[in-house]
């Protein structure tokens, strides 16, 4: 045999050993999927977040304009306290689960190639 064949063979020969076996990959494919149903849970946690806080800030902004209108302006200043409270958790919310969506992107993909790997 021709030594200028013998070291593509020996890579490729190498390059196949060293590849995931078929039990790593659905080990892998186990984890990404525990992970991306523990993202699914903290995803809705936030949107429960995000719609308490939509609903305390309406009721906020209520008291607000009531306590204005029939000068309970302590009413109005701690309406005013919860709109920017509840203003402040919906944003913090939010930025979460725009988190959260990326991370599960990443995993969707990942998994999509180890699929394809198996099959």
């Amino acid at each position: 045999m021709k030594t200028r064949y013998l070291l593509p063979l020996l890579v490729a020969c190498l390059m196949t050993a060293c590849g995931p076996s078929e039990s790593e990959l659905r080990a892998e494919l186990s984890r990404i999927d525990a992970e991306m149903m523990s993202l699914n849970i903290a995803a809705q946690q936030h949107r429960a977040q995000m719609s308490q806080a939509e609903f305390d800030a309406f009721i906020g902004s209520f008291a607000v304009g009531y306590g204005a209108v029939s000068g309970d302006y302590g009413l109005a200043g701690d309406g005013a306290t919860t709109a920017y409270q509840s203003s402040q958790q919906y944003d913090a919310s939010s930025y979460s689960l725009d988190q959260l969506k990326q991370r599960f992107d990443t995993l969707a993909e990942r998994r999509l190639e180890i699929i394809k790997d198996l099959n």
